[in-house]
């Protein structure tokens, strides 16, 4: 039987969905940055051109 809670439960499944996706984005970023870190390293001293033949 409908309770009246169905405003507050959509918007808590929409907050739940944004913080997650928050969480998704800065997630990818850091994994991002990381990586863009790995690639200037100054472990190698000659360039690495990605995708060049």
């Amino acid at each position: 039987m409908y309770t009246g809670t169905l405003i507050k439960d959509l918007m808590a499944t929409v907050e739940r969905a944004e913080r997650g996706a928050l969480k998704r984005k800065i997630t990818e970023e850091v994994e991002l940055k990381r990586m863009f870190e790995l690639q200037i390293s100054p472990v190698h001293n000659e360039r690495i051109f990605a995708g060049a033949a």
